[in-house]
């Protein structure tokens, strides 16, 4: 393996030989494409599914991961040259000096057959900022020998016509051919279904369809019978009739276009050829008339500037976080996390709404790729392209968006602050946000009246403008201005326990740049009520009797099934609070169900927290000690905005203010009865939620006691867990020791929902699970000092957390000794996705956990061996700028595995290297309050084997460039280091700073952009 970092490219020799891994091309196709989903894998030519919004839309068929490794091969891109009357087939497993390349924007293969004197190149790339979805492929052909009269085959072995589901293509595959066509004309083939295949009346023509085009320096021959090269061989193995027959000679005879599953590939005749090259593209287009209408612009020029073009739309989105280093590859490092960041978390485009700026996120989806096969990933083949995402995968992948586009203001914290429902809990499944028209729609033009009657997305405005030949850019920006926004979301799958613990992450990097704004943002900002048709049941109807005796919590929420999701709403209209009360209705839930003994938050929504393979612990009456540290921290951020505003105004709803009475008054000496009584507490408040609600306005101060005794009992609950275990206990589980059955009142025993007896509990034994990595990590991240972070640091080298062969950290200590009962997790291997395996998200939440508690010697060393860039390739199996999942760990009993990643990039660890080159390259706060005025000041927290000649440079907020000179050969979070001066720079001014703070007019310049470049001089000895 070799690598080129200046363009972020990585080379995998023999890549057919190495370890089998999957990743994908971005989908990015710019703000006016229609972008395309394309997976690939190290084996044949790479592309092993490709296709449009979800995988009911293939235009090659999806298969997982381990089925896509045998089946690329043979039903993908297939190359044949023919030279002196014999067939040769490129990139074939058994070949050699073959080569991988993959480039942030395209992924390419070559391969040499010395022997025959030709190497072959073939680049993919998706096309950008056209009104059709693209995959392009472009092949060079090199006969370096000498000039040849070479034939070539090369294409797509088999395509999916436009319209078959993925359910249809995997259960009634043979079926379907029978609606199959296959339609040639002059420049394409287009391939589509002749009717729609629902077995109902109503049945519909197709106009839709995928096609194909090859486009060279000779004209080709399209193939869309396999036979014509294959003849009857099904297996794609052997290209009979292209052995037998020169390309004119297969360009006369008959292809068959029906009841077969048909190819898309061309053949081509070169005489006297040395170096040549063509382009195909296969793609998807809404209506046919649109391709017919650009078929004159596909030229070889035509793709090469659109493959300089996609190169720039990429580049372009990761220079916001231009980083120069020592460290090449940790440059290009960073640049690949924020591109993948962005693909899960959305990049933010700015429009100005009737209400103000909202942010727009551009090219996110959900997870699912050929590892991920489980999600049901979805990207909206439209222009403004934004697609689905989870709740906690969309709000982590934000938390960062201030430091490379503070213009985005507080819409990340209002749109999932809105989201925290009047029970606390959240719903699962984002969607992209859509508007709402307030104007004049006899104004708006006319072509959009019918769009602006609904709620609508700035890509479908765009599309009917485009359709008409219209001006896009002011229209839509004209539409926007008198529209306001619609956040969407759906239940999903359930309430897990973690989803809260991230909202303070965004508040947090909010006030990080607006100090300032604290009481705009806490007190100001209106806030309303998201309201699933999902509740959590009473204890009385989920502790339940199971037929072997033992007591446990099944079926722990109902589901009404003829409500819809909806926001919170009274006879007068939408509810709102605002953030304070949002946050303090919030934390009054969730302090509310606090376990038995006053320790984790309980699992008591029929979900786990962080590890979803961690399913079964709900059932066992389990907690988590990591979300009582995130709770915590809420709670103290609350009680400092009362202790330093006690006069501002709380909105919260009558239910909520009456809870909060209600917890004030609880007796908290007795662990067991408190729980009872705030659980009792808790379920009342959730059964007033069923009634009409109104809200109450109080001061601040008003809560200073329900806060008090919450942050006491918080504090109390951490004091327990560490006496549990040293590094805290991540996972506690229940015993129930005594209870009574619930009877009617015919003495017979209440059968719950979930078909089983419901019982009291009456006594309670905690148990804990073994170490995990979670709780330390946020804990470290969070609440410790630096010597307790270095003593828990230490006792986790010590244990099987820490694999000492690889040097890196996993999810947990051995779980041998429990049962299957605690989840699926202890169904895995070993060393296996999230068994004791290194899942990179919790390791680099560790990490970030040492670099903020201060162990920053520790940090720079444990980086070295536990960031992937470092790591090395065969090791790792993949390009080591790109993140996994997990990395299988040494107690794995597959040796070969032994430090491999496993599930390509879409991973919450860009989110953490991104939260750590924030507090690496500028410190906690950038922006901090003195007195009142606002004060800029940089504190990096960087090794002097960082900088290349004393030099680092680093971008923030995508406009101004900081240049740290190290004046003496110091670390810069050495305690003698300290900043001697900076110089700022306007385009027609400079000011020199003594010392590390900026203050007056200059602050809020490099806040708005108007700062260029800063200078920062560091020297020791202070």
């Amino acid at each position: 393996m070799t690598q080129n970092m200046n363009i972020l490219s990585y080379t995998i020799d023999d890549f057919q030989k190495q370890k089998p891994f999957s990743s994908f091309l971005s989908g990015i196709a710019g703000k006016m494409g229609i972008p395309l989903w394309a997976f690939y894998v190290n084996r044949g030519q790479l592309i092993s599914s490709f296709g449009i919004r979800d995988k009911n839309s293939a235009i090659m068929e999806f298969f997982p991961a381990n089925n896509a490794y045998h089946y690329v091969s043979r039903i993908g891109f297939r190359t044949f040259i023919k030279k002196d009357g014999k067939v040769y087939e490129f990139f074939k497993e058994k070949n050699f000096n073959q080569k991988l390349n993959v480039r942030q924007d395209q992924v390419s293969i070559e391969e040499d057959q010395k022997e025959l004197g030709i190497k072959v190149k073939v680049t993919y790339f998706t096309l950008p900022n056209e009104p059709i979805a693209g995959l392009v492929r472009k092949v060079e052909v090199d006969s370096y020998k000498e000039k040849s009269d070479i034939e070539v085959i090369d294409g797509l072995a088999q395509i999916i016509p436009s319209g078959i589901d993925y359910g249809s293509l995997k259960s009634v595959s043979n079926l379907m051919q029978s609606w199959m066509a296959n339609i040639h004309e002059k420049d394409y083939v287009f391939y589509k279904l002749r009717a729609s295949t629902d077995d109902g009346a109503e049945v519909n023509e197709v106009h839709d369809g995928n096609f194909y085009l090859t486009k060279s320096t000779v004209e080709p021959l399209l193939i869309s019978d396999y036979k014509l090269i294959f003849d009857e061989d099904t297996s794609l193995e052997t290209p009979y009739l292209f052995e037998q027959n020169s390309i004119e000679q297969l360009s006369k005879i008959k292809q068959v276009h029906v009841n077969q599953v048909p190819c898309a590939m061309s053949g081509f005749s070169f005489e006297n050829a040395q170096k040549v090259s063509f382009v195909s593209m296969i793609g998807f287009v809404s209506d046919k008339n649109v391709l017919d209408k650009m078929t004159h612009l596909f030229t070889l020029e035509y793709f090469s500037n659109k493959e300089i073009e996609n190169e720039q739309i990429h580049s372009e989105l990761v220079s916001a976080i231009e980083t120069k280093t020592s460290q090449p590859v940790f440059d290009a490092y960073l640049k690949q996390c924020y591109l993948d960041n962005v693909l899960r978390g959305g990049q933010p485009l700015i429009l100005k709404t009737a209400h103000g700026p909202v942010a727009y996120h551009l090219y996110s989806r959900k997870h699912g790729d050929l590892e991920r096969d489980y999600n049901f990933f979805s990207i909206d083949p439209a222009f403004y392209s934004q697609g689905n995402g989870n709740f906690r995968d969309v709000l982590q992948n934000r938390r960062n968006d201030l430091f490379f586009q503070p213009e985005i203001g507080d819409f990340n914290i209002y749109q999932f602050s809105s989201l925290i429902q009047a029970d606390g809990y959240n719903p699962l499944s984002i969607g992209g946000v859509t508007f709402k028209y307030l104007g004049d729609i006899d104004q708006a033009p006319e072509i959009l009246t019918d769009i602006l009657k609904n709620e609508f997305t700035p890509g479908m405005v765009a599309t009917k403008l485009f359709q008409n030949e219209l001006e896009i850019d002011d229209s839509l920006d004209e539409i926007i201005k008198h529209s306001e926004v619609v956040v969407k979301a759906a239940f999903g799958e359930g309430y897990w326990e973690d989803h809260f613990t991230y909202l303070y992450d965004l508040i947090d990097s909010y006030l990080s740049i607006y100090p300032d704004q604290l009481e705009n943002l806490m007190f100001q900002l209106k806030i309303p009520f998201f309201e699933s048709p999902v509740y959590v049941l009473p204890r009385n109807e989920k502790y339940v009797l199971r037929k072997d005796g033992q007591i446990r919590q099944y079926g722990a929420v109902r589901h009404l099934h003829d409500q819809k999701d909806r926001w919170l709403t009274n006879h007068e209209g939408l509810i709102e609070t605002n953030l304070f009360g949002k946050l303090l209705t919030l934390a009054l839930n969730k302090f509310g169900h606090l376990d038995p003994y006053g320790i984790g938050l309980s699992y008591e929504g029929n979900k786990p927290g962080w590890n979803d393979a961690m399913n079964g612990v709900p059932g066992l009456f389990g907690s988590g000690v990591s979300e009582t540290i995130e709770l915590q921290k809420i709670v103290n951020l609350l009680a400092k905005i009362v202790k330093e505003h006690p006069s501002q105004k709380v909105i919260l709803l009558k239910s909520t203010e009456k809870l909060a009475n209600e917890l004030k008054h609880i007796d908290y000496q007795n662990a067991f009865n408190s729980w009872d009584e705030r659980m009792n507490a808790l379920e009342a408040y959730r059964k007033s939620l069923f009634d009409e609600q109104t809200v109450i306005e109080h001061q601040t101060h008003h809560y200073d006691l329900v806060i008090e005794i919450m942050q006491k009992n918080l504090t109390e609950a951490l004091q327990k867990a560490k006496a549990i275990d040293s590094i805290y206990p991540t996972y506690l589980t229940y015993e129930v020791e005594d209870y009574e059955q619930i009877l009617n009142k015919n003495s017979k025993p209440v059968i719950g929902e979930y078909g089983l007896p419901v019982v009291k509990v009456k006594k309670f034994t905690v148990h804990h699970l073994p170490s995990f990595l979670e709780a330390p990590a946020r804990y470290l991240k969070s609440l410790s000092s630096k010597s307790e972070a270095k003593a828990i640091y230490d006792e986790i080298r010590k244990t099987e957390l820490y694999d000492k062969k690889l040097q890196f950290y996993q999810t947990s200590t051995s779980l041998d000794a429990f049962s299957n009962e605690i989840g699926r997790i202890r169904a895995f291997t070993p060393g296996w996705l999230e068994r004791e395996s290194n899942f990179l998200h919790m390791t680099y939440k560790y990490l970030l956990g040492m670099l903020k508690s201060g162990l920053y010697e520790e940090f720079y060393e444990e980086i070295k061996t536990n960031y992937t860039c470092f790591m090395d390739p065969k090791v790792y199996g993949r390009s080591p700028i790109e993140n996994s999942s997990f990395l299988v760990t040494s107690s794995n009993p597959d040796a070969k595995k032994h430090g491999q990643g496993f599930v390509s990039r879409l991973s919450g660890s860009t989110a953490e290297l991104l939260s750590m080159w924030r507090y690496m390259f500028l410190g906690d706060h950038l922006f901090t309050l003195d007195q009142g005025q606002l004060v800029f000041e940089l504190s990096p927290k960087l090794s002097k084997s960082f900088f290349k000649d004393r030099i680092v440079e680093v971008r923030l907020f995508n406009h101004t460039t900081i240049v740290y000179h190290l004046v003496d050969d110091i670390d810069t979070y050495d305690p003698n280091a300290y900043i001697e001066k900076m110089t700022l720079h306007k385009i027609d001014e400079v000011c020199e700073v003594e010392g590390s703070k900026v203050q007056g007019k200059w602050t809020k310049d490099i806040r708005n952009g108007q700062v260029f470049k800063i200078n920062v001089y560091i020297r020791g000895g202070k």
